[in-house]
């Protein structure tokens, strides 16, 4: 069991380090219906008991993987971290000479105001001029992303407060997160979702890395957990088809064991025992 284990955690460590570029067929509507399987049902003998039950261990200790290298990579390296407070240090002193440059436009401003107000003596034409330097004067404050929210969003997964990181998670999405944090967190919302039991919206995180994040190294893991997500909710042919699309796309070797893997739990399960 220790040797499946560390096998798994392999693999999976292969998937998060590969990423590869790719489109998408288009997303199929109608899938058919075995006729033959929709009136019948015979309750499994111990054999198929034991094997689902075997099965299911596997998932949750794979889906477990899963979820500590997300938590392990996904944290900031001390040079990536060094490279944005140094960005948010030139950020800040750029914040300050457009300050200074500002006032200095503004004074400039103030005083051709009071320079009209002189010559022309015209009320009229010094309210509308006060009226457009507030306008101009008006400036809304920068949304910047929160190293700490990130943080605390990561540690609230690992600790299982999933409603907190949550709601750090979405607080984050709005922050314009840099470009190599952005499938970190659609990965972090879709796998809070998935532990929340609320899988229509973790399939969409999910299914967003597929199409917006095909270069990162989310993209064969978020096929992973889609086709887990679908077969629990009952829906094997969906769940084989992204798998196998998963295939299709040449994911590392090692990666492919898995699949295979989960392809063949999802065969071996009659259609009505999803939940």
């Amino acid at each position: 069991m220790k040797s499946a284990v560390k096998n798994n955690f392999i693999i999976l460590l292969a998937c998060l380090l590969a990423g590869c570029s790719g489109y998408l067929p288009a997303e199929k509507t109608r899938w058919p219906i075995n006729q033959e399987e929709r009136h019948s049902w015979y309750p499994p003998d111990e054999t198929v008991l034991s094997a689902r039950r075997s099965n299911q261990l596997w998932l949750d200790a794979l889906t477990l993987e899963i979820e500590i290298l997300f938590v392990n990579h996904a944290s900031f390296s001390n040079r990536e971290l060094a490279l944005f407070e140094s960005i948010n240090q030139i950020d800040s002193q750029t914040n300050t000479m457009n300050s200074n440059y500002g006032k200095q436009i503004e004074s400039e401003r103030e005083r051709k105001i009071r320079m009209q107000k002189d010559l022309e003596m015209s009320k009229v034409g010094f309210i509308a001029a006060g009226t457009k330097l507030k306008e101009l004067m008006a400036v809304k404050p920068p949304v910047i992303f929160s190293i700490a929210d990130y943080n605390s969003a990561m540690k609230s997964f690992r600790d299982g407060q999933f409603d907190k990181s949550l709601k750090l998670f979405l607080k984050l999405n709005k922050q314009k997160p840099p470009l190599f944090l952005q499938d970190n967190i659609q990965f972090g919302l879709g796998s809070v979702y998935y532990r929340l039991k609320n899988y229509p919206k973790a399939t969409i995180h999910f299914q967003k890395i597929l199409d917006d994040y095909a270069r990162g190294d989310k993209r064969f893991v978020s096929y992973f957990m889609l086709g887990i997500i679908h077969n629990l909710q009952g829906d094997k042919s969906r769940a084989v088809y992204l798998l196998e699309e998963a295939l299709s796309k040449n994911p590392p070797e090692k990666m492919k064991n898995g699949i295979h893997r989960l392809i063949n739990v999802i065969n071996d399960e009659p259609s009505h025992a999803a939940s």
